[in-house]
C-alpha cells in the first residue's frame, strides 16, 4: 500500500464520497426537467449546492459558479478583468504574487503578451507576500489583485485579510484561490471579504474534474468562459453535465470542513512528527514557519540531493511526495523559496515537500522517516561534486 504524502496535488476519493455519488453515476438526468424520474436527482442537487455555499460562508445573493478546476476560475476572472477593463483602456494593470501557481504565472505571461501590465509582488523572507510593497502598486487603474490563500508549495499561509483591506479602500476586486486552504483552516467569505475565491475538489478527497469559482454580489460582473444558456449558472457557464460530481465535491467540502476542528490536529502532530525527524540529518532544512504553515505542509531542503533522485527512491519504496523544484525549466521558472528564504542557491533543486491528510499513520510516518534518512544518505554517497548546483 503506497504511502502518499502529495495532498496539495491530489488525494484519494473517499468511501463515504464515492457512496454519495453512486446512485447518480452515469445517468441520464436532466436538471431543468421537473418529471418524476429527476426529482431525487433534483433534491440531492439542491442539497449540495447548499453544502457548497456553506462551506465558505456565502450568502444566498452571492453566486456560485461550478467549474472544472481551480484554474478554469483563475482563466475566467483574468480574462473577464482583461476584456471588459484593460482591453477598453479602462484599467492597465494586474497585480499577482511572484509565488502565485504555475498556472496563473502562465496566463499572466499571456496576458503580458497582449499589452497588459502584470505586477508580481514579490514575498517577504517568511513565505507571505510583501503587503507594503502591495499596497504602492494600488491604484485607480489596477483591474484586479489575485493572492492565492495558501502558497501551494510551501503552505505558508497568505495575509488575505490585510490585503482584503487595502484593495477595499481602492475599490479593486480581489481574487484568491483557496484551494490549499479549503479543509485546512477555515475560509469564510463574510469575515474575510473577497470579490472572488476558487476551490476544487483534487485537495479534499472529492471528485478530481470539479470545482467552485464563488463571485461576492458586489464584485464586478464576469464574462462567461464557457457559454450555457441563460438559466444555467447565472447566464456565466454551462452547467456540468455529470450531477454525481457535484454531490460527490459537496460531500468531499462537508467532510473537509467537518474534519477541521479534530482530525486536522492530528495531522499537525504527525506532521510536527514527520519534520523533526528529517530535522535530525545533517544540512536538512525547513523552508516555511511553523506558525503561518497549513497544518499538513512540511517543505524541506537536503544539500546536495536533489529533488528528482530524492523522489525516485521514495517512490520505489511506494512513498509518494511532491517538488515543484523538477517542474523547472529554462523558459518559465517561479522565484524559489530558497531565494526568499536567502538559502544558498545550490538547495534550489534540493527542494521536497510532504503533504499529508486525514489518512496518514504513525506507522507511515515513521516509515517515511527512516526511508528519507536512508535515501538521503544513498545519494550523498553516491554523488560527489554538488548534484544540486544551480542549473546554468
Amino acid at each position: 500500500m503506497s504511502i502518499l504524502l502529495n495532498s496539495n496535488i491530489t488525494t484519494q476519493m473517499s468511501s463515504n464520497v464515492k457512496e454519495a455519488m453512486e446512485p447518480f453515476y452515469g445517468e441520464a438526468i436532466d436538471l431543468k426537467n421537473l418529471a418524476k424520474p429527476n426529482q431525487k436527482a433534483l433534491k440531492a442537487y439542491s442539497q449540495a449546492i447548499d453544502k457548497i455555499y456553506r462551506s465558505i460562508e456565502a450568502k444566498d445573493e452571492d453566486t456560485i459558479l461550478l467549474t472544472s478546476s481551480a484554474s478554469e476560475a483563475t482563466s475566467q476572472v483574468f480574462m473577464s478583468m482583461y476584456l471588459q477593463y484593460i482591453l477598453t483602456g479602462r484599467k492597465n494593470s494586474i497585480i499577482i504574487s511572484a509565488r502565485a501557481s504555475i498556472d496563473e504565472l502562465k496566463l499572466a505571461q499571456f496576458l503580458e503578451s497582449q499589452g497588459c501590465r502584470v505586477y508580481r509582488i514579490p514575498a517577504t523572507v517568511d513565505g507571505t507576500i510583501d503587503v507594503e510593497l502591495l499596497k504602492e502598486y494600488l491604484n485607480s487603474k489596477t483591474a484586479l489583485v489575485s493572492v492565492p490563500l495558501v502558497d501551494e508549495e510551501s503552505g505558508v499561509i497568505q495575509p488575505i485579510e490585510e490585503i482584503s483591506v487595502a484593495c477595499s479602500m481602492h475599490d479593486i476586486p480581489l481574487y484568491c484561490n483557496a484551494t490549499h486552504a479549503i479543509g485546512k483552516i477555515p475560509v469564510n467569505v463574510q469575515r474575510t471579504p473577497v470579490a472572488y475565491l476558487s476551490f476544487e475538489g483534487s485537495t479534499i478527497h472529492g471528485p478530481k474534474d470539479i470545482g467552485a469559482l464563488y463571485i461576492n454580489e458586489k464584485a464586478p460582473e464576469l464574462m462567461p468562459l464557457i457559454y450555457g444558456a441563460d438559466s444555467e449558472q447565472a447566464g456565466l457557464r454551462a452547467m456540468p453535465k455529470e450531477v454525481a460530481n457535484v454531490i460527490g465535491f459537496a460531500t468531499a467540502l462537508e467532510n473537509a470542513i467537518d474534519a477541521l476542528d479534530f482530525d486536522m490536529e492530528d495531522v499537525r502532530e504527525l506532521r510536527d512528527e514527520l519534520e523533526q525527524g528529517l530535522l535530525q540529518m545533517n544540512d536538512s532544512y525547513s523552508l516555511a514557519p511553523w506558525a503561518i504553515r497549513v497544518p499538513n505542509v512540511c517543505i524541506m531542503a537536503f544539500a546536495d540531493v536533489h529533488a528528482s533522485m530524492l523522489l525516485d527512491r521514495l517512490a520505489q519504496k511506494d512513498i509518494v511526495a511532491y517538488s515543484f523544484a523538477t517542474f523547472a525549466n529554462r523558459n518559465f521558472e517561479r522565484v524559489s523559496i530558497i531565494d526568499i528564504a536567502s538559502l544558498d542557491s545550490s538547495l534550489k533543486h534540493c527542494v521536497i515537500g510532504f503533504s499529508l491528510n486525514i489518512n496518514n499513520s504513525e506507522e507511515e510516518i515513521k516509515t517515511t522517516i527512516e526511508a528519507v534518512k536512508e535515501a538521503v544518505a544513498q545519494i550523498r554517497s553516491e554523488v560527489s561534486g554538488g548534484i544540486c548546483e544551480e542549473v546554468k
